[in-house]
């Protein structure tokens, strides 16, 4: 492990808690001003240290934009997950997932908001594309197999899962703009719960 002047080494838990500390500064910064403008010194002054400190846990301010994006799907992982875990039927699962995010655009608001300015800022030279991301990647795919086990299991309709995604993804993408633009979360999730319900099931469910 690598040490600093301190003594600090690499990979401890302060190390870690510095990490962390700075990736919730560049959260704070990107989504106030955009991604173009949120420079490393900025980030730095402030998290409260100085611009060494923050090279000295990250490569570059990609590799920080980088540290940005895995923790704003970490921060959603930990909310969507475990509701999900709870469901016992595909159809369930769906509603957790669109409820769930929906309530998560409104919790974690400038957690989206940093996460909205480094994926329209694609073409910078340390911006991330959506679609070429893994964890967005990880995201359709996951619900894809939600989707393709509810066809399976005769709960869910024949329909083209790609397709069903990506209008699904397009929605919450409107109920995120919504949201941060001061809407409430209700009666929007619940009227994106009625569409999708009634959109992929079979008939009458209980």
């Amino acid at each position: 492990m690598g040490r600093r002047a301190d003594g600090v080494e690499k990979g401890s838990f302060i190390h870690a808690a510095r990490r962390k500390q700075l990736v919730a500064a560049a959260i704070e910064v990107i989504a106030e001003v955009g991604l173009a403008r949120a420079s490393t010194v900025r980030i730095a002054q402030h998290a409260g240290v100085s611009r060494g400190v923050l090279t000295y846990h990250f490569r570059d301010r990609a590799d920080l934009v980088e540290h940005v994006v895995q923790a704003v799907y970490d921060l959603g992982a930990e909310m969507l997950v475990p509701r999900m875990a709870r469901t016992s039927t595909p159809r369930e699962s769906l509603l957790a997932f669109i409820a769930g995010s929906v309530e998560f655009y409104a919790a974690h608001s400038t957690a989206m908001a940093a996460l909205t300015e480094i994926y329209a800022d694609a073409r910078a030279a340390d911006g991330v594309s959506r679609a070429d991301h893994q964890r967005h990647g990880q995201e359709m795919s996951d619900i894809a197999d939600v989707l393709r086990a509810g066809q399976a299991l005769g709960q869910f309709r024949d329909f083209d899962v790609d397709v069903m995604c990506s209008t699904l993804r397009g929605a919450l993408d409107r109920a995120l703009a919504h949201v941060s633009g001061g809407g409430s979360v209700e009666p929007y999730a619940t009227e994106l719960l009625a569409i999708f319900d009634a959109a992929t099931t079979i008939g009458e469910q209980t």
